[in-house]
């Protein structure tokens, strides 16, 4: 048996699977037309019901030009949908995916090219909306029990460590396999244990394993657990009564952990499906490491949406960078969103909640040392919530120490931070030359007042971010977002950049995360008074309190040579990195750890 042909070598093919009701909504035009741009030769649409009755009456299927149907009208079940489309398959391998899951650019390629004559299957990870794992492959917990999600549950940290580890089978409708291998599906209402046995028999014919591949961020939008399970199931999963697997101690050792007590009700019909757990506890390798307090599992809790719609959040750049820092020390590290706060199947592993407090009260751990660093919002914050937490933590020392007072209870302050290995000095860009005085932020449709302080002063002045239009002067909006990577060069470019404060933020001396970035890179900050701030960026940033004074300051501009500011930057990074906050972080966490441990 030859390898089989990868994209750009003859391609691949894709069945878009999608429930009657989605279908009706157009629900697979988007898997449609992503997979298309791939560069898949055939797609096929495959609608299904499983709550189908023998009296269901449904419209004709029909095609599209950028696809065929797997048959003219709607299968009872997912396996009779994708049964009826493997006559249409051309290429050596096929993507076999639910309408409902989605995968990210790029992850066509990757799937397929994870397929060989060794892994006839390879199975994508799949995640909630909530971003937890919703499976990493399946594990046969026993024969003719369901399968179970392995690292259900989990952050998806957890299961990067298993590319290209062999798993029993797939549970979730998205995986590449070898076409020429390609079982045919049972029937029955039970997605799950279709999908599981399609992949376990393919890999079986051909001879080979079920591979993970963690494609980043795979949505699914629809539950495939439909709370049913009939005759069809129990008979589908008789065929393993007698067979044991080890895939699920190897894939959890490739991340560390061994499998805990499983649990799992026998197969049975007509009963109510019970889906079996396989809880992951820590190997002996991590309790070593964890109770010398040498690697601890830490989970940073922002209140930043889960995916795309949280990717521009200052919440999420500060927990990544952070995140950086604290494996960079040794440590284990997984975020978790404002969806992911409590993980009931994996937060027992977790050693350290670090809640970045900003718009949310998050739930503290139950087991964990919660640690609660205050970076924004401070007047949110009550005293109730300060008390849940073993450490405490706030950007703004003014308010720390007024709070502590006021409370009994003790906060550090521990400001802001930037990551120098991005914001550090260097030469103008070309993209920004000649900029003088900058300004990125957004704004809500109001003038924020160092901008208009900026355009009464008559400053030549550049403005990035969304809510601005209407607002400014012609030429001064010069759009709406600056991504993050792009930010350190328009700060090194610009002569002169500006910042403000909300009003709560700069009475406490919370100072912005621009002003640490922005001086890092070698800037002039004009910034409003905040208290601390002028002795504490070695001149980089300088505070006005009218708008002569702005005009003045942004005209007078730089007083040190292009060496100096290069070297001031320098230093500000040093003095202010992320690593510098999290050794302090991570210092006071061990102390606590090792407090509690009776050490």
């Amino acid at each position: 048996m030859s390898d089989p042909p990868h994209p750009g070598d003859g391609g691949f093919d894709v069945v878009v699977t999608v429930a009657e009701s989605s279908f009706r909504d157009g629900a697979h035009l988007p898997a449609v037309s992503a997979a298309r741009a791939a560069g898949a030769v055939v797609v096929v649409v495959a609608p299904y019901d499983v709550h189908a009755g023998p009296t269901s009456t449904y419209p004709a299927v029909t095609g599209g030009a950028d696809h065929v149907v797997a048959r003219p009208t709607v299968a009872a079940t997912w396996g009779g949908a994708v049964a009826a489309a493997r006559p249409l398959l051309a290429s050596a391998v096929v993507v076999v995916q639910d309408a409902s899951v989605t995968l990210p650019q790029g992850g066509y390629d990757v799937l397929v090219a994870a397929t060989d004559q060794e892994a006839p299957v390879a199975v994508a990870v799949v995640r909630t909306v909530d971003d937890v794992v919703a499976s990493a492959g399946a594990a046969l917990v026993r024969g003719s029990a369901p399968v179970a999600s392995l690292l259900r549950g989990h952050p998806p940290e957890d299961a990067e460590a298993l590319a290209g580890v062999a798993v029993f089978a797939a549970d979730e409708p998205c995986f590449a396999a070898r076409t020429d291998a390609l079982a045919v599906p049972i029937r029955t209402v039970d997605t799950r244990t279709a999908v599981a046995r399609l992949t376990r028999d393919t890999a079986d014919a051909a001879g080979g394993r079920c591979v993970v591949v963690p494609l980043g961020r795979v949505y699914r939008s629809r539950t495939m657990r439909e709370q049913r399970y009939d005759t069809d199931a129990a008979e589908a999963l008789a065929v393993w009564r007698a067979r044991t697997d080890d895939a699920a101690v190897r894939a959890l050792a490739a991340a560390g952990f061994v499998p805990g007590t499983p649990s799992a009700d026998a197969a049975g019909a007509p009963v109510a499906l019970r889906e079996p757990v396989v809880r992951a506890e820590r190997g002996a390798d991590r309790i070593a490491l964890r109770d010398r307090g040498e690697r601890l599992r830490w989970s940073i809790r922002i209140a930043a949406h889960p995916g795309p719609r949280g990717d521009d959040w200052g919440d999420t750049f500060f927990a990544r960078d952070l995140a950086a820092a604290l494996r960079g020390l040794g440590q284990e590290v997984v975020v978790d969103h404002r969806e992911s706060h409590v993980r009931p199947f994996s937060e027992h592993l977790d050693d350290v909640a670090l809640t970045l407090r900003g718009l949310d009260d998050t739930p503290v751990h139950p087991s964990a040392v919660n640690v609660l660093w205050v970076i924004s919002h401070p007047d949110l914050v009550t005293a109730a919530e300060l008390a849940r937490y073993d450490l405490r933590f706030a950007a703004g020392p003014v308010w720390a120490s007024r709070v502590a007072e006021q409370t009994g209870l003790p906060v550090a302050p521990l400001l802001q931070a930037t990551d120098p290995t991005r914001f550090h000095p260097g030469p103008v860009d070309p993209a920004y030359a000649g900029l003088d005085t900058a300004f990125v932020g957004k704004t809500r449709a109001v003038f924020r007042p160092v901008v208009r302080d900026a355009v009464d002063a008559g400053v030549d002045l550049a403005v990035w971010g969304e809510g601005w239009e209407g607002l400014l002067p012609d030429g001064v909006h010069r759009g709406v977002f600056v991504a993050n990577d792009a930010l350190p060069a328009l700060y090194r470019s610009a002569r002169v950049v500006l910042n403000d404060h909300w009003d709560d933020m700069a009475r406490d001396g919370f100072l912005s995360n621009r002003l640490f970035d922005a001086a890092a890179s070698g800037a002039l900050v004009v910034t409003d008074p905040v208290p601390g701030v002028d002795e504490l960026f070695h001149g980089a940033v300088r505070t006005y309190d009218s708008v002569e004074g702005l005009g003045a300051l942004v005209r007078a501009g730089e007083s040190v040579s292009s060496d100096d500011r290069a070297a001031r930057g320098a230093r500000i990074g040093a003095e202010h990195s992320f690593t510098r906050r999290a050794e302090t972080l991570l210092d006071a966490v061990r102390a606590a750890h090792a407090a509690r441990s009776g050490r």
